[in-house]
């Protein structure tokens, strides 16, 4: 199945991340505390989900997957080869996902890689790791990925590195705009903790663009 190219930013700020996963979407989170505001720049518009009710959603996530929490642990598992991208020689290492298979392409000697992993590392929110799919989080990385590719129900995916600025990013990019007004987020649980049931009725997520898997 063929997919539409496209680039995502990521933006690391202490304990804040920014994803810009399109260029009408935006989304800031605490790693402190799990809070995600999502921007809609089309219409100026910000939602807001508290880090609880991310990761009530995280949990309802892995109650219909039906994983006790050692199959929700992926662990990657080394090929014995290497392979160059973008010039980056890479070890090479697979995993399986309630997402799909999964390759890892690894960098251990990327430039300034251990500031940069730790920077990803710090910015993950707990609230969201191992959000059901049991995709490897960047605690679990031996280096910095450079390439990921992972079959899934709708096509061969594949996500590349492009580049890593260190550059000083304002405080600004991490803040809702002055003229972007509050849209108020839907309960999806009806006031009511996650159903234990997996078969239960649960209103429908609204559509806006997930938050991004631990992976960059």
């Amino acid at each position: 199945m063929a997919g539409t190219p496209g680039e995502m930013t990521i933006k690391f700020k202490g304990d804040k991340v920014r994803v810009d996963p399109a260029p009408q979407i935006s989304m800031i989170t605490d790693a402190k505390t799990g809070d995600t505001v999502t921007l809609i720049h089309g219409e100026k518009k910000a939602m807001r989900i508290s880090g609880d009710k991310m990761k009530a959603a995280a949990e309802m996530v892995k109650k219909f997957a039906g994983a006790t929490p050692a199959e929700q642990k992926s662990k990657l598992t080394p090929l014995g080869r290497k392979e160059t991208v973008n010039g980056m020689p890479t070890d090479v290492f697979t995993t399986d996902t309630a997402v799909g298979k999964a390759t890892y392409y690894i960098a251990s000697n990327y430039p300034d890689g251990a500031a940069i992993m730790k920077e990803m590392k710090t910015a993950q929110p707990s609230a969201l790791t191992n959000s059901g799919t049991n995709v490897p989080d960047f605690r679990d990385l031996p280096g910095v990925p450079v390439k990921i590719e992972m079959d899934t129900v709708r096509g061969h995916v594949i996500m590349t590195l492009v580049s890593v600025k260190r550059d000083p990013i304002p405080s600004s990019e991490f803040s809702v705009p002055a003229d972007y007004t509050e849209m108020k987020m839907p309960d999806i649980f009806g006031g009511k903790n996650a159903p234990d049931n997996p078969a239960e009725r649960v209103p429908a997520l609204p559509r806006v663009v997930p938050m991004p898997s631990a992976t960059p």
